[in-house]
């Protein structure tokens, strides 16, 4: 997306113009969904939070001064959502164990349909996935999301947690090595 549409369009938001609302909800809502059903591992949650965010963003459009940093902003109202939602649930890790049918909300029109076996495949990896995400402590995992699910770029997450550039990056890395550890450790079991 070209920078100049994305200013008009938060222009366009800042007078009230209902279709750059619409717009944006477009354009950033899939990401932010994934983002926040991989925090929730719940797809009724994650709507929940997405539709929250959006008010949040009609009511602080207003107060947004555009310096090409509109993601950062937005990802990191997301996060914060998500954050209080968790610490007013007194969260715990059972809330990543929860399997859902993540591919049915987001899927694109694939070029073929997908067997059973690739179905089942799919389910189960995700499965796996969610179980490992909830193994890993706090931070790795807020990291991680953000990063693949929020799509943020490391200066971005280096930023948003107020780390240098390269700690962002080992961060990521390392956590992405535990995850990967932790799969394996489970699939052994």
């Amino acid at each position: 997306m070209e920078k100049e549409s994305l200013s008009e369009k938060l222009i366009q938001c800042q007078q009230g113009q209902t279709e750059a609302f619409s717009w944006l909800a477009a354009e950033y809502g899939p990401r932010l969904y994934r983002y926040f059903y991989r925090i929730t591992a719940s797809q009724h949650d994650a709507e929940d939070l997405l539709q929250e965010l959006f008010v949040k963003l009609i009511e602080k459009i207003g107060t947004y001064r555009h310096q090409g940093r509109f993601e950062h902003w937005l990802f990191s109202i997301a996060a914060n959502l998500a954050r209080d939602r968790g610490r007013r649930r007194q969260r715990t890790a059972k809330i990543f164990t929860r399997a859902g049918n993540f591919d049915e909300k987001i899927k694109m029109t694939p070029a073929r349909q997908a067997s059973p076996e690739e179905n089942l495949h799919r389910t189960e990896l995700h499965a796996r996935l969610q179980k490992a995400l909830a193994q890993l402590p706090e931070a790795d995992r807020r990291i991680i999301l953000m990063r693949h699910y929020g799509q943020l770029s490391f200066a971005e997450l280096a930023e948003h947690f107020h780390i240098p550039l390269g700690t962002a990056l080992a961060k990521v890395h390392r956590g992405l090595k535990r995850l990967q550890r932790i799969m394996t450790e489970n699939e052994r079991k």
